[in-house]
């Protein structure tokens, strides 16, 4: 995938895109070592960075309480931001739109993207405060939190309603679930959500775990690659790879929603910080919620589908047929919140995903554990500004 975006650009040493080895170089030096890397499987090296506060504490704005607004009569201070996403594709089109469309200007935010090829990497990145904000599953978000011990990550807002349109792609001479039985599947990690998706399609298509290999990539373009050069037999992949790879001649054989998971039982990716961060600047945070919501509203708006094209096109290298069929898709069954508002329930979907993998034991912990929505409900009560 072609990564020419003035403001997304590559975590050095992560898993990802070969093409965004080409983006330009990044506008801020990434300079603190990880924070931690331990328990965390299938994870990718995080990019050093200059500390995060440096970036978003402005030399007049003191550090404020948790959702502090601020005074109407102080002058809103201008503030670059670095954000953490996995790939410059669909999972980015939020962002790009906000971007663009000057969502983010308007609460005087600069955002830069630094692309990090894992969901892990994103929450590795927080972290080590080489970024301030990040979207991340929810399902490594926990896994960080429970593998470090408690680290101080938390989702301010929910960005995507349920789990990404997976479609389970096979090689062309494939027809059945049956045809994967001593075959080699390639997911995103021992530990990533992609195992569990994939286990629970496969059973309930009469296959059990021992009936075939799995091998791991983290990203969907790496899966996307591994497929086409036949060195796996299936796999599950995003779009807008699983539609691409469709037109070369693979074969959808499933999709994993609505029909086994979808925004009822399973939550999917959401804005992550840092909880000193947060803590320290609420308004800012409010900010960069409430362009997030405009944006979801104006991608909602059907009349503006021509102009999202011509966005997003030359942006992701998408063409007019890939983005048609993502587009309706997401209109049919919505992939964006558009409230920006965790759900208790979801939650606990994902967390009885973390238990069948094995990476929590005993009791399930609440899951208002990893969420907090002081932020988002600033922005509805109209407090934030």
């Amino acid at each position: 995938m072609k990564c020419i975006d003035r403001w997304a650009r590559p975590c050095r040493g992560a898993i990802g895109d070969p093409a965004t080895s080409r983006n330009r170089p990044s506008l801020r030096a990434l300079g603190v070592a990880l924070a931690i890397a331990v328990g965390l499987a299938c994870s990718a090296p995080a990019a050093p960075a200059q500390p995060a506060s440096s970036a978003a504490k402005p030399a007049d704005t003191a550090a404020k309480p948790a959702g502090a607004a601020p005074a109407a009569q102080a002058p809103v201070t201008p503030v670059t931001l670095t954000y953490a996403a996995t790939t410059l594709g669909w999972n980015l089109v939020p962002t790009i739109i906000a971007q663009e469309k000057g969502f983010f200007e308007a609460e005087r935010l600069n955002i830069e993207t630094a692309i990090t090829g894992q969901s892990a990497a994103v929450c590795q990145q927080i972290l080590a405060r080489a970024a301030e904000l990040g979207a991340c599953s929810t399902n490594d978000t926990i896994q960080t939190i429970e593998a470090s011990g408690g680290a101080p990550l938390v989702i301010v807002m929910q960005e995507s309603v349920g789990p990404l349109h997976n479609g389970l792609i096979v090689r062309p001479e494939m027809s059945s679930y049956a045809d994967i039985k001593g075959k080699t599947v390639m997911l995103g990690g021992p530990k990533d959500n992609t195992v569990y998706f994939f286990k629970t399609m496969a059973r309930a298509n009469g296959l059990r775990d021992e009936d075939y290999e799995i091998t791991y990539a983290g990203s969907s373009s790496a899966r996307y690659a591994a497929l086409q050069a036949a060195g796996v037999a299936a796999s599950l992949l995003t779009d807008p790879f699983d539609y691409r790879i469709e037109q070369e001649g693979f074969v959808r054989l499933d999709n994993l929603r609505p029909k086994y998971l979808n925004p009822q039982n399973y939550a999917g990716n959401g804005t992550i910080v840092h909880r000193d961060w947060a803590r320290e600047h609420g308004d800012i945070l409010v900010r960069f919620i409430r362009a997030s919501l405009a944006t979801q509203a104006w991608i909602a708006d059907p009349a503006n589908e021509e102009e999202m094209f011509a966005i997003l096109g030359p942006k992701i290298n998408i063409t007019r047929d890939v983005f048609q069929r993502s587009y309706d898709r997401g209109r049919a069954d919505p992939e964006w919140s558009r409230d920006g508002r965790a759900t208790a329930a979801a939650y606990e979907g994902v967390l009885k995903s973390l238990a069948e993998l094995g990476v929590i034991e005993g009791p399930m912990p609440s899951p208002t554990k990893y969420f907090d929505m002081t932020w988002v409900d600033q922005v509805h009560q109209g407090t934030g500004r």
